[in-house]
């Protein structure tokens, strides 16, 4: 019944300030769940900076207890708003299968967070990067069947006619920077003896791979379930990215903030400690590692979704999708 309290707009607040809007701040985080009661002054109090972490963190945003923006927005959505996106995740959990295998992998593209999960404990999680708007992850689900070390990169013919033909045209060497070679009919010929001028969308008749090593689009190591989107887990040399709380920038794979972690979670039933995958990893040689038990990959979309310890988390909406859903539900609903 009601809604709940709206906090006015106003400076960026940091602890240990003072503020007119604190107690509207308390009365808030007491009816989101992270703080006991609203009693207290003016002062941005530690254990209102706390609360509001805690809030920070089911709301997705960046938790370190700053109120901005994009805080103040969260606490002021109705929650008639709030209730809308719980019932459009109530109906995408009602697709997913009743039951998960008891092995599993499962990744949120609005937490952008994958984890590993046995007999309903996560054993592993990190956060990932996920595909950008335009490049957006599918959801699915398929079958992890084998890890590669030291991967090599096939460069996507997308990728190749739209942002590297561009590149090749000014400089034909541009790729020996990159470690890419060019391939035309299985056999590799040199970028440089090419004229890429007369090459274009559907008259492109090259492929481009990228050699193992520490620059290399895929990292260190790739993690593979085959599918029909081409979409699967990788390392990244685009490790500052992981310090967004925003991180869709990706073609649509998953990328991983701590890849090597996750081969060793992967691999160590397969027989492989530590020690050694970072030797593998160090030799630079491609290495193949078949799955004796493949594992169930399911890739979801939630933008709601209730913790552990209860607590009922949001994310924004990034790829647009609740509102498509939405508008689905209530067109059946017929409200």
């Amino acid at each position: 019944n009601g809604g709940f309290s709206t906090v006015a707009s106003g400076p960026v607040l940091k602890p240990g300030a003072s503020d007119p809007r604190i107690p509207a701040i308390r009365k808030r985080m007491v009816e989101a769940g992270t703080l006991k009661n609203a009693g207290g002054g003016l002062n941005y109090d530690n254990a209102l900076a706390q609360a509001v972490i805690r809030f920070q963190e089911n709301m997705g945003l960046e938790a370190v207890g700053t109120i901005g923006k994009q805080t103040i927005a969260a606490m002021n959505t109705p929650v008639s708003e709030r209730i809308r996106t719980m019932e459009i995740n109530m109906e995408r959990n009602r697709w997913l299968q009743n039951e998960f295998a008891p092995y599993h992998i499962f990744a949120n593209l609005a937490d952008q967070v994958v984890k590993v999960v046995r007999n309903d404990d996560t054993i592993h999680a990190e956060v990932i990067q996920v595909g950008q708007p335009y490049h957006r992850t599918p959801v699915f689900s398929d079958v992890m069947e084998y890890v590669e070390i030291n991967p090599y990169w096939g460069v996507p013919p997308s990728i190749a006619v739209n942002e590297y033909l561009p590149k090749l045209r000014k400089n034909p060497g541009v790729l020996a920077g990159q470690n890419i070679s060019v391939f035309s009919g299985g056999q590799k010929v040199s970028a440089t003896a090419i004229n890429w001028s007369q090459y274009g969308k559907g008259n492109f008749p090259f492929s481009l791979r990228q050699e193992p090593g520490p620059g290399n689009a895929l990292g260190r190591v790739k993690f593979m379930f085959p599918n029909q989107f081409n979409v699967y887990m990788h390392d990244t040399p685009a490790k500052s990215k992981f310090d967004s709380a925003q991180r869709y920038f990706s073609h649509g794979c998953l990328r991983l903030k701590d890849p090597l972690k996750m081969a060793e979670v992967i691999l160590g039933p397969e027989g492989w400690n530590r020690s050694r995958i970072d030797a593998t990893v160090a030799g630079g040689k491609n290495t193949v590692v078949k799955l004796k038990t493949p594992i169930p990959v399911y890739i979801v979309y939630l933008t709601s979704f209730v913790n552990k310890d209860g607590s009922v988390n949001f994310r924004e909406d990034v790829y647009g999708r609740d509102k498509i859903l939405g508008e689905a539900l209530a067109k059946v609903r017929g409200r």
